[in-house]
């Protein structure tokens, strides 16, 4: 019921629309309601007694009747298809904006296939259950009490022989939902499975190729799809035996009522015409009766796939915004780590891949100071800049900017402070200006040229077929990796950050490729704080201090020179992973 009360609040904002329609439908099912007995009065007045003046006023009255139904009836359905989209667009809108203010360890724990599934199929399913299915349920209920009192009146112990029956599909309904709700939850995961599997097929369709895996591939779908499917049929085949039973239920009570007023038809305590009422009367209630179990199996798949996406707006992020943000000082970009610790999940059986990565480091970079930091493979250096940026919150310690704890500062005003460039930059399948301008929307063109110009893009992007205005593919995958790289460092300095980090910037291009990203980082980095993590020494050769991670602390500081003498740890990354020996000795 909670879930339920849940999705009935989207439909606050159509209110006024809703109560419209449920009148419509109120107004037609009352149309409907007196046809039956205008049918009657023609038996029995017209037919039977042959009042032949009659006739003609009570066809016209049937005319009048199916006029108002047909115009209500295109009311409703109008009406209730603005609420059926408005909903949908309100909710997508509302899973949209959750999802983009969630911190990254949601993502790390939810496969985009299974947000994908939520926000289409599962919300096309509530949709349609608030939109329509609440109205069919209305007009249901409001055609049992109306069609029942009727009954009532024109026999009122037929009638309470007919409505016996009600009980009995109730019952079997209610069953119903206890077996197929499971299996239609379980459905909906394993449809999300099916996109997930279908969307890292697409994703990675080049890895694939690259190393003939397509059958594989193939196959591993089929195997995902074909367990979707099987749980499909289990909830057909409960469909099959309860829907049925719900139908035949009211089939055999019709039977057994028009065996009944047969015969008192025939033994004259019942008219021609008040039987021909009661029995269409009676077929509008059976009606309601045998599509109640389609209502109960569209209200259940609705519920099954609003918990689903109540999953993703009940999701807390870990990454909050402060209650009270502070501005954020003036400064030159101070970055100070203070006794942080940080670890990925909780590490116990119900995550088991959790684990401390950062063990109380104490790291002061002053500003505009451009510090490198290296370490083996899950040292924490990564970690380290995300902290910076507060794509999460140390579960120790404080990491501070200009003096102020970042988990203070508004994260608009943080994320505007720390420019990122990664390894592999996303681009937006959009023009070059508006990816460039992606952190600075009112960004002029001038503006605009001028970080591509400081990046060493702008020569690269006038060549386009359109400059600036060229539409790049799908994440940039139209252009070289440097020229990705390029742009992706315009779009870091746009913004005019205090701290910028460059996070394996120049790890997957070639050499000389490498020494244009260089030449581009030298002049971006003038006057900022920056945090390089790289294996190459000709990238390391930008760091004024090197910082050597190992396991989660500081192994050890200080320049190449320093470190090459002191430290251990440090030649042997070096040996194996920078340089080859010779060239340490030639560019120190």
């Amino acid at each position: 019921m909670t879930d339920l009360w849940r999705l009935l609040a989207f439909l606050r904002p159509y209110r006024g629309l809703v109560i419209v329609t449920g009148l419509a439908a109120s107004g037609i099912m009352v149309c409907t309601l007196i046809l039956p007995y205008l049918t009657g009065r023609i038996i029995d007045d017209v037919l039977r007694h042959g009042e032949r003046g009659e006739l003609a006023p009570l066809l016209w009255a049937v005319f009048a009747v199916a006029v108002v139904r047909f115009g209500l009836g295109l009311v409703r359905r109008q009406i209730s298809g603005h609420i059926s989209l408005g909903v949908e667009y309100d909710m997508r809108d509302t899973v949209f904006s959750r999802v983009q203010r969630l911190s990254l360890a949601f993502f790390d724990h939810m496969p985009v296939g299974q947000l994908m599934s939520r926000a289409t199929s599962d919300l096309q399913t509530v949709r349609f259950f608030l939109g329509y299915g609440l109205v069919f349920m209305f007009t249901t209920v409001f055609t049992l009490l109306m069609a029942a009192a009727w009954l009532i009146t024109i026999d009122w112990q037929l009638a309470i022989f007919s409505l016996a029956v009600g009980p009995a599909v109730l019952a079997v309904a209610t069953r119903f939902g206890q077996v197929a709700n499971p299996l239609r939850i379980d459905l909906q995961q394993r449809l999300g499975e099916v996109s997930q599997a279908g969307e890292e097929s697409v994703a990675g369709i080049r890895v694939i190729k690259a190393f003939g895996r397509e059958r594989e591939r193939s196959a591993a779908f089929e195997r995902v799809a074909n367990g979707a499917m099987n749980r499909g049929l289990d909830v057909a085949r409960v469909e099959g035996v309860y829907e049925p039973v719900m139908g035949f239920l009211p089939t055999a009570g019709l039977a057994v009522i028009l065996m009944l007023g047969g015969h008192q038809v025939m033994n004259g305590t019942l008219t021609l015409g008040q039987f021909v009422q009661f029995y269409l009367y009676l077929t509008l209630l059976m009606g309601p009766f045998r599509s109640l179990g389609f209502l109960v199996a569209g209200g259940q798949r609705a519920l099954a796939g609003g918990r689903r996406i109540f999953e993703i707006l009940d999701a807390e992020t870990e990454v909050p915004e402060p209650a009270h943000p502070v501005p954020l000082p003036d400064g030159d970009g101070r970055v100070t780590f203070d006794h942080v610790h940080f670890a990925y999940g909780t590490g116990d059986a119900a995550d088991p891949f959790g684990r401390e990565v950062l063990q109380g480091v104490d790291l002061d970079i002053p500003g505009g100071r451009v510090v490198a930091l290296i370490g083996a493979t899950g040292s924490g250096k990564s970690t380290l800049t995300e902290l910076i940026a507060r794509y999460y919150d140390p579960t120790g310690g404080r990491v501070l900017l200009d003096g102020v704890d970042i988990r203070d500062l508004a994260l608009d005003d943080l994320r505007r402070a720390v420019g990122m460039v990664s390894q592999e930059p996303f681009l937006f399948s959009t023009t070059v200006r508006e990816n460039i301008a992606y952190g600075r929307p009112d960004a002029t063109l001038d503006q605009v040229r001028a970080a591509a110009r400081l990046a060493a893009a702008d020569e690269f992007v006038e060549a386009l077929p359109n400059g600036y205005d060229t539409v790049i593919g799908e994440r940039g995958l139209t252009l070289s990796g440097g020229q990705r790289q390029r742009l992706a460092i315009a779009r870091a300095v746009i913004t005019d950050p205090r701290v910028l980090i460059l996070d394996e910037a120049t790890a997957s291009v070639d050499a000389s490729t490498e020494r244009q990203i260089q030449d581009a980082l030298r002049a971006v980095m003038a006057g900022r704080t920056t945090v390089i993590i790289a294996h190459r020494l000709s990238t390391i050769q930008l760091a004024d201090e090197i910082v050597v991670l190992d396991r989660g602390v500081i192994a050890a500081r200080g320049t190449h020179d320093e470190l090459y003498g002191t430290s251990p740890l440090y030649r042997e990354i070096h040996r194996t992973g920078l340089a080859r020996p010779e060239l340490v000795l030639g560019d120190s």
